[in-house]
């Protein structure tokens, strides 16, 4: 059985040593620049604005003369007197003509187009400074989460060693009669209770942290060590700086600029137009047929059945859609920030207390420590107080766990 007990406990320093096998320390601005790099939505985003910017030099070439080469070679034969009336076929037909033509007076219709492109890019940087806030609060919610998980392995493994060292003296006392075998065997419970709550600590802290390399765009890795990030509250800026509130501002500018645009569509437009070629029915006289012709186009619209006005009543139906979102949404961003605060402030006035309850069990355990080790109390006092100091340990690394993720969350909205 001696021999059982002393092979148990090499299992358990190995275990200690495996748990401790963090080699490469990483911070959250790393993981969040790496977030930044690979996010497939932030390329999306910028490769839109960028398409954005080639239909700007699409529009600009619009506007250029639009030249063009028509060609065509036509022959209506009248065999015995039958086929098409020659008056109206000329019986052939020869023509190359190269067209040209360009809308003119037209440049408020191009601004407008202009605008809408603005727009659009404008939209797509809130997105993607939205898309960032987004992605940096996931990444930093869950890089402390895996931290947090961090820590509690770097304390219980403290403590599982400082335990396997106690075992060899308890085991002593044991030997020379101090303490009864089956107090032995409960410390070795608790002991290798201790052992299994490692054990699922690391299986946690690798799923938590596999988690981060997927939000990251980054291989996984088991050799890392994640250090606590001091995380503080960022100054509230104006809803006039928010991308937030932005973005309702953009929708405005959008639809009045399509206002515009439909107005556009029905204002007169005028183009002028010239060619230069050949056009011939006779053969015989193709050389005399070379020449060229221009001239002015105008379109005036005059009736399409009430679309300008329908289309009118979309607009005025999507600014109400906007006000409302716009509404309802300064509602939540203040009760969210306010409830955060509050909980922000709960939470740091519980620390205190927290951290006063932690001071008065640590001696306690090294009291008990001492007094078992001496075989003044029982190893059951000893275990009890041991398992209460673990307790007090994990509370006040969850709330400070809380009151990071609260700030967090705080800054999300106010950044």
């Amino acid at each position: 059985m001696k021999t059982n007990r002393i092979f148990s406990l090499i299992l358990i320093c190995l275990s200690i040593g495996q748990l401790s096998a963090f080699t490469q320390v990483i911070t959250l601005e790393s993981y969040i620049e790496q977030g930044l790099i690979h996010s497939p939505v932030l390329k999306d985003l910028n490769n839109q604005m960028y398409s954005n910017s080639v239909d700007s030099l699409l529009i600009k070439a619009g506007q250029r003369p639009q030249v063009s080469f028509n060609g065509s070679l036509y022959y209506a034969p009248v065999i015995g007197g039958i086929g098409y009336s020659e008056a109206l076929t000329d019986i052939s037909h020869i023509s190359s003509v190269v067209y040209a033509s360009q809308q003119i007076f037209n440049q408020k219709t191009i601004d407008a187009r202009y605008s809408q492109i603005g727009i659009q890019n404008q939209a797509l940087r809130v997105s993607s400074k939205i898309t960032e806030k987004d992605l940096k609060k996931a990444i930093t919610l869950q890089y402390l989460s895996a931290c947090s998980i961090s820590n509690e392995i770097a304390f219980n493994r403290d403590l599982l060693s400082s335990s396997v060292d106690e075992e060899l003296i308890l085991r002593q006392l044991v030997e020379k009669g101090l303490y009864k075998q089956v107090d032995y065997l409960s410390f070795m419970v608790e002991l290798k209770g201790q052992e299994l709550m490692l054990n699922d600590l690391q299986l946690q802290y690798q799923k938590e942290l596999s988690a981060l390399h997927v939000l990251c765009g980054l291989p996984g890795k088991a050799d890392e060590q994640l250090v606590l990030p001091d995380i503080r509250l960022n100054s509230p800026i104006s809803a006039a700086n928010s991308p937030f509130f932005s973005r309702f501002v953009l929708d405005s500018l959008k639809i009045e600029n399509e206002k515009v645009l439909i107005d556009r569509n029905y204002k007169p437009a005028i183009s002028w137009f010239s060619d230069a070629g050949l056009l011939n029915n006779f053969p015989r006289d193709i050389g005399k047929n070379f020449g060229i012709s221009m001239g002015l186009s105008l379109s005036v619209p005059i009736y399409d059945g009430h679309q300008r006005s329908l289309n009118h009543e979309k607009l005025k139906i999507a600014e109400d859609t906007r006000k409302n979102y716009a509404g309802y949404f300064q509602r939540q961003f203040s009760q969210q920030l306010q409830q955060l605060y509050l909980e922000l402030q709960k939470t740091q006035e519980i620390i205190p207390r927290v951290n006063q309850q932690a001071g008065f069990a640590e001696p306690v355990v090294n009291q008990e420590k001492n007094l078992v080790n001496a075989g003044i109390v029982s190893m059951t006092d000893y275990v009890a107080a041991l398992r209460n100091y673990i307790t007090v340990k994990r509370s006040v690394n969850q709330y400070q766990l809380r009151i990071l993720q609260i700030i967090t969350e705080i800054n999300y909205w106010n950044q």
